[in-house]
């Protein structure tokens, strides 16, 4: 699960459709990827009350989750230097 922060401040309805890439890196082995697909931006559901529950326990209630970005991907891409880069999962 990704927080969509601002992502779609402005819209009122309950899903949201975009397409596009975010990067990833994992912090302890420095592996990175992108995936890049299509996602839903989500302010209700099973998701989005599980996504709230994580975000409450994570931070302490210093900060709260509107919503879900649920990324469908259709190509992951390794972005870690060396020799499998730029190469298709």
């Amino acid at each position: 699960m990704l927080p969509a922060c601002q992502l779609i401040s402005s819209s009122k309805n309950s899903s949201v459709s975009i397409s596009g890439a975010v990067s990833v890196y994992d912090a302890k082995t420095l592996n990175g990827y992108q995936i890049k697909g299509s996602a839903s931006y989500v302010t209700a559901g099973t998701v989005v009350e599980a996504y709230k529950a994580a975000a409450e326990e994570l931070f302490k209630g210093a900060a709260t989750a509107k919503g879900a970005l649920i990324i469908t991907p259709e190509k992951v891409i390794v972005t870690t230097p060396g020799s499998d880069n730029k190469k298709e999962l």
